[in-house]
């Protein structure tokens, strides 16, 4: 019973049960039915009586766990995003490392062809080059060429095409996780295409000014939102130890809770980039508001929740 210890201790410290992973919740609620029966049996046939003591108080923490309410409304929402978003997406942090990775590819792949094949973009996406040259006209000279009265209007296109981005992402990974891999593929080329493009020409550094505000959580959130996708395919390619239908309901749950993420942080992006990006500023003032969107960005995502946690032997996982 040390390991039901260990997780009745863990939960304590993390004020509930929502603070374990899926895998951890199974795995108590097996050894809670355990520590129950042991407790039924020592009871019945007048074990030491310290050993029944030690059950009963085990037994009774478990329970008071299991059967605590939950906590709703605006202290459930602070508690989420100050615990257990930043630890799911940490817990998944070699998912995230892959998911960028794979769209690095792309994005390499997009400047190495652009470079050597100039015209590479207009054979795989005509559309796309000719979005190239309306953001080589939109950005030489520094114009304004986004009135402030559609500002907020262009902020909410803004995320909702993002979200759909993402979710796209995410939601193709239940194709063994080949649909997701396409999609951080094809976006990384298609960055690294704009990018090798645009970065010579006259319009170069308003271009990077405009982008860098928002791209800073823009596009880890797509890349984030990848990882969620590559769990449910990974839950489909080695279930481990429960069958696939259950290792994808587990990953769903692990997923859904990085997509909330995933849409509040393109919620903010897309402020960003509707409000402020298109501001007609110096493009040093951009490229400090990006370092330091960047560096809350990333300090939220290390940082809290680890207040709360204790290192414990690792709990099977799908």
């Amino acid at each position: 019973m040390e390991r039901l210890q260990q997780l009745v201790d863990r939960a304590s410290r993390l004020r509930g049960l929502s603070g374990l992973d899926d895998a951890e919740l199974l795995e108590f609620g097996r050894l809670y039915r355990r520590a129950a029966a042991e407790l039924s049996h020592a009871r019945s046939h007048g074990f030491d009586a310290r050993e029944i003591e030690r059950l009963n108080a085990l037994v009774g923490r478990s329970y008071g766990l299991l059967y605590v309410s939950e906590s709703t409304g605006f202290a459930g929402v602070i508690r989420f995003y100050r615990a257990e978003l930043p630890r799911t997406l940490r817990r998944h942090g070699k998912l995230i490392a892959t998911s960028a990775g794979v769209f690095l590819l792309g994005a390499f792949l997009g400047v190495f062809l652009t470079i050597i094949r100039p015209d590479i973009l207009a054979v795989v996406s005509p559309q796309m080059a000719e979005v190239v040259e309306q953001l080589a006209q939109r950005h030489e000279g520094g114009q304004n060429w986004l009135p402030q009265d559609f500002r907020p209007i262009a902020a909410s296109m803004i995320m909702i095409n993002n979200i759909q981005v993402s979710f796209f992402a995410f939601s193709s990974g239940i194709i063994f996780g080949l649909g997701t891999l396409y999609v951080l593929l094809f976006n990384g080329f298609l960055l690294g295409a704009i990018a090798a493009g645009i970065t010579p020409s006259a319009a170069g550094l308003d271009f990077w000014a405009f982008v860098s505000p928002h791209g800073v959580i823009e596009l880890p959130a797509i890349i984030i939102s990848g990882a969620a996708g590559m769990l449910l395919g990974w839950a489909l390619v080695d279930p481990g130890e429960y069958s696939r239908l259950d290792a994808l309901r587990l990953a769903g749950r692990e997923a859904a809770v990085i997509m909330l993420g995933v849409v509040s942080f393109l919620a903010v992006a897309g402020v960003v980039e509707g409000l402020f990006s298109p501001a007609v500023t110096p493009p040093g003032l951009k490229f400090a508001v990006a370092a330091l969107l960047a560096a809350g960005f990333w300090s939220y995502l290390l940082l809290p929740g680890r207040e709360q946690q204790a290192p414990i032997t690792a709990a099977p996982s799908p």
